[in-house]
């Protein structure tokens, strides 16, 4: 047997009982992180259904706790997933299919660009905001792209600018 199939296995068998812990514990974070975890094994074995139907029930339980960094995560995540979905789906000749899993991935990258605002970690927000401008671009979007770059470079500017030491006066 495939080795990277078994660990694949053994992965998602491990982070469904995560899963399963965190919900007879009824922790709404753990819950949270648990499903993240299980998209990701998912995505990885390549069932990208499941992954989707995973990371979206994670993206519920993030906002309903306002948990920015979760929901954000999960957007990101889906928004990756629904370009690898919309690849496929050209493969098979369905555009329409494609082009609305595409339009999804890009509201997915502006909600997610738009929590990131709610952030009081300047890098954190550069993060997302790159991670953003990646989703965008791979969706063939250069101009939103470029504008989630230069957010990106004007936070890492302010931040620059607010850590360097006061300037002697001159005489």
């Amino acid at each position: 047997m495939n080795t990277e199939v078994e660990l694949n296995r053994q992965a998602l068998r491990e982070a469904a009982a995560l899963l399963d812990a965190a919900e007879a514990a009824g922790e709404p974070a753990q819950l949270s992180q648990a499903l993240a975890h299980v998209s990701r094994c998912h995505r990885k074995a390549g069932a990208l259904a499941e992954a989707v139907w995973f990371a979206k029930r994670g993206l519920q339980l993030a906002r309903g706790l306002s948990a920015v960094d979760a929901s954000v995560d999960a957007l990101c995540e889906l928004a990756d997933m629904g370009i690898s979905r919309a690849a496929l789906l050209d493969d098979q000749d369905e555009p329409r299919g494609a082009h609305r899993l595409r339009d999804t991935a890009r509201d997915h990258g502006f909600e997610a660009a738009r929590l990131a605002l709610r952030s009081a970690d300047p890098q954190w927000e550069v993060t997302v905001l790159l991670r953003v401008s990646d989703l965008f671009d791979r969706l063939g979007d250069h101009e939103d792209a470029i504008v989630m770059q230069c957010r990106a470079i004007g936070l890492i500017t302010e931040e620059a600018a607010s850590t360097e030491p006061p300037q002697p006066a001159l005489a």
